[in-house]
């Protein structure tokens, strides 16, 4: 890569970034050019010479996050640490994100975006779906995962639980701490028994 690609890189990723964090303040109907143009402080013409509206950074700037979380996730479930570890540390990223991108912000645009909302169902059943059930037939041949359990039932109950934590309120959000994590983490292996 030249150094002209290097630099219009860096620009694009600039925008992004400022376009991700004023996101997660305002959402998108709370945002313009005009802000996102001072907060990576470039022109607007710049942000016009690498999307042609506010829609299309948005939805851009929005997919390059849900990837870079998804290659996260994926290097955490195919790690080599214990089970139990892995969800611990995907509980940790998972409510670290919520610093990062304001989930009912998302959730909002990603019902509102019809090309997102499409590109979202085609990524997570041709990547996040094939992920977590490999993880999951992996965890059940080492035995930390009971084989008896079809699939479906762990996937049913994991969805179930995804869905409350995606309903979470911003101020539920912020009181999420690890203690809560770690015991939405005792409850998934062990249930509500005293043991």
């Amino acid at each position: 890569m030249n150094g002209f690609e290097r630099r219009k890189q860096k620009k694009q990723q600039d925008i992004q970034s400022a376009t991700l964090k004023l996101f997660n303040q305002f959402g998108p109907s709370g945002m313009n050019i005009a802000k996102i143009a001072k907060e990576a402080k470039v022109s607007q013409v710049t942000i016009y010479n690498h999307f042609e509206n506010k829609e299309q950074l948005i939805r851009e700037t929005i997919k390059v996050y849900l990837k870079k979380q998804f290659e996260l996730y994926e290097q955490l479930l195919l790690s080599n640490s214990k089970f139990e570890t892995k969800l611990k540390n995907i509980m940790f990223e998972k409510s670290k994100s919520f610093t990062t991108i304001n989930p009912q912000f998302l959730q909002e645009l990603i019902l509102e975006d019809e090309p997102l909302q499409k590109w979202f169902q085609s990524f997570y059943t041709e990547q996040s779906l094939p992920l977590l059930i490999k993880f999951i037939k992996i965890s059940q041949q080492k035995g930390e995962i009971n084989p008896k359990l079809s699939v479906d039932t762990i996937l049913f109950y994991i969805q179930a639980l995804k869905t409350q934590i995606d309903q979470l309120s911003p101020n539920d959000i912020a009181s999420f701490d690890k203690n809560k994590s770690l015991e939405i983490l005792h409850i998934f292996f062990k249930g509500i028994s005293p043991d």
